[in-house]
């Protein structure tokens, strides 16, 4: 862990970059308690990166990191019981880092919606199938359907009408894709053009499943190991490619919009006052009459007059 930690500060400094220390937690039942997972990185940061079990690991990343690194980030979703407190042994222990939080499920969501649209860009009229319909699952169903696709989840016990139902209610008025319940797995794949397993680590796409997709048919295993081996190997044989998802697709772009947002909300949006005049940037509200500028910093770069609602008036 310390190695991790010095490595990641020694080439943020070397590239003049931040340095970040990311503590994620997972529902994956056989996960061992504390995993070292692959660095981050971007334009704008280095991140070591573990996936911890227990709050003793979270307190023991957080007292070795405090101080070296210059961020902390902390996955709040409460994916166990002992995740739900992640957040608060982190702020605890530590005092002279920053401290963020991210949800890691919504990075994972955005990954598969980003895979799954370059992979088939056009999801309208289509079918979709997801296998374990947990909070993962149900969220990309969400995203399908308002894709247009026609989107089937089937879960392990009884609650896939309640999410497909719950799903349906929200969906924008004028969205033709919908969910559909189907607790009948072979059902719920056969036919499909496009195939993800959100299982949490639980191998149940087989051999009978996969023979029964479309033509073409995209699989992406969301889950980490939610396809059988034989169903991996009919894919194989009929031509068909199994995906792991990469969280690389999101993740950078995740933590490099809170970083973002810390900067423009401290630096870009604001409030001055210059020889009686009133400025307001970056969604401030301002009074009727105030100059709105797009960055308080600069206040030449004027986007039009506050009506004192929230909306606009040309400058003129």
């Amino acid at each position: 862990m310390k190695a991790g930690i010095d490595e990641c500060v020694q080439k943020a400094k070397e590239s003049n970059r931040l340095s970040i220390a990311i503590i994620g937690s997972t529902a994956k039942h056989d996960n061992p308690p504390f995993l070292r997972g692959p660095a981050r990185e971007s334009e704008r940061f280095v991140a070591c990166y573990y996936i911890v079990g227990e709050q003793k690991y979270v307190q023991e990343i957080c007292a070795y990191a405090d101080g070296k690194v210059d961020y902390i980030f902390i996955d709040a979703e409460a994916k166990t019981k002992e995740a739900g407190d992640f957040v608060a042994v982190a702020r605890s222990s530590v005092f002279l880092s920053g401290i963020k939080t991210y949800k890691g499920n919504d990075i994972t969501a955005l990954a598969c919606d980003l895979l799954i649209h370059e992979l088939a860009p056009t999801l309208a009229g289509r079918k979709v199938s997801i296998v374990g319909a947990g909070n993962l699952g149900s969220k990309l169903a969400l995203t399908f359907a308002e894709r247009g696709a026609y989107v089937f989840i089937s879960r392990r016990d009884d609650k896939g009408e309640l999410i497909a139902q719950a799903l349906n209610a929200i969906m924008p008025r004028h969205t033709q894709g919908r969910v559909y319940n189907e607790p009948d797995l072979s059902l719920c794949v056969k036919e499909a053009q496009v195939l993800v397993g959100f299982t949490q680590g639980f191998p149940v796409i087989g051999e009978a499943e996969v023979r029964s997709l479309a033509n073409q048919a995209v699989i992406v295993d969301g889950g980490i190991g939610t396809v059988k081996e034989d169903g991996i190997a009919a894919a194989r044989q009929i031509g068909l490619t199994v995906i792991r998802l990469d969280v690389r697709l999101a993740f950078s772009y995740v933590i490099d919009a809170i970083l973002n947002t810390e900067h423009f909300i401290k630096h870009v949006a604001g409030t001055a006052c210059i020889a009686g005049r009133n400025y307001v940037a970056g969604g401030v509200i301002g009074k009727q009459g105030d100059i709105v500028v797009a960055d308080i910093r600069n206040l030449s770069e004027i986007v039009g007059i506050a009506d004192g609602k929230g909306g606009l008036r040309p400058f003129v």
